[in-house]
């Protein structure tokens, strides 16, 4: 690992939040954590879900149940990407920017809220909805 960082929602602070803590991890190549990291993550309660990786190429993503009773309820998200420009980038640079543009940050609790307080029939709906307001601040950030 090349290094950590906490990204989304709860790592704004005085945000409201759905409360799961996202955790971005970079790796110099990802093949290195295939296999022994990939198992030792699972065998410590992480969830590995191949099913969002397939959406998302060239990204290792796990869930944290909050216990083996509820593993519906994902208390945190693992997501393990190259050390690079776009997958390294974009989440950083997206909470980066709303910590410093306020305006821009009341609205995301909103829409955070609002679409959590729909039922998915699969958790990824939930960060695919917030796909065009991201977008939208990506573009904003980048061009800063």
């Amino acid at each position: 690992m090349v290094a950590f960082e906490h990204v989304g929602s709860t790592a704004l602070p005085g945000m409201s939040a759905v409360p799961t803590i996202d955790i971005l991890a970079g790796v110099r190549e990802l093949a290195e954590i295939d296999g022994r990291v990939v198992a030792s993550l699972v065998a410590a309660g992480w969830e590995h879900r191949p099913d969002i990786e397939a959406r998302i190429s060239n990204r290792r993503f796990f869930n944290r149940p909050a216990g083996t009773r509820y593993r519906t309820i994902r208390t945190r998200n693992l997501g393990i990407v190259k050390f690079d420009p776009l997958q390294w980038r974009d989440p950083i640079t997206f909470r980066d920017f709303l910590r410093r543009h306020e305006d821009t940050a009341r609205r995301y609790p909103n829409l955070n809220l609002t679409l959590a307080s729909r039922w998915y029939p699969n958790p990824s709906n939930y960060s695919a909805q917030k796909a065009e307001f991201v977008a939208r601040v990506l573009t904003r950030a980048i061009a800063c």
